[in-house]
């Protein structure tokens, strides 16, 4: 690994670990730190996957302060964890993202778009991948826990046969989710 590369990580990192200030996520926010970030990402595929990890990791973050919804919005992360869910990606990176999109189903403001995107679909693929992580999995019932504790999504959730799906997890490779 070369120096930019290590000093490329430790920079995220340290953003990251700056998301659990309210005073500090504010002003990365404010100040467009995040919106420069997620500007070098927004075509992951050409992260490396150290970079992408550490990324996810903070999305993770940003996704689970209240105050940050506008920033997730603005900077449309709901499109990035989508992309980062995506089966070429490293189990860690799609876990952290999974991850997010569960975080965000708590956020009134997300929750319209997340079912019009069909995350609820993408969650269920994710719970039914028989060669799948098993972190992955956790996440993604998680995730589907948290659509089924807000009203609007039971209905959606019972005509997909999520009845099914849960009372299929115990035969996922001797796995407990």
């Amino acid at each position: 690994m070369t120096d930019d590369e290590r000093n490329k990580l430790k920079s995220i990192e340290i953003l990251a670990n700056l998301i659990h200030s309210e005073e500090h996520r504010l002003k990365l926010a404010n100040e467009n730190y995040l919106k420069r970030v997620y500007a070098n990402f927004s075509v992951p595929a050409k992260a490396d996957n150290r970079s992408l990890e550490k990324i996810s990791q903070m999305t993770t973050l940003v996704c689970f302060y209240p105050d940050m919804i506008d920033q997730i919005v603005r900077l449309n992360l709901l499109e990035f964890i989508i992309k980062i869910s995506g089966p070429q990606y490293a189990a860690s990176i799609r876990s952290n993202a999974v991850l997010a999109l569960s975080l965000l189903t708590y956020h009134e403001k997300m929750f319209d778009e997340l079912i019009k995107r069909g995350v609820i679909d993408l969650v269920m693929d994710l719970c039914k991948d028989v060669s799948g992580d098993i972190l992955v999995k956790q996440y993604s019932t998680l995730a589907l826990v948290h659509f089924a504790l807000n009203k609007r999504s039971i209905n959606i959730l019972i005509s997909k046969g999520v009845m099914d799906l849960f009372n299929s997890f115990g035969s996922i490779d001797n796995g407990i989710i």
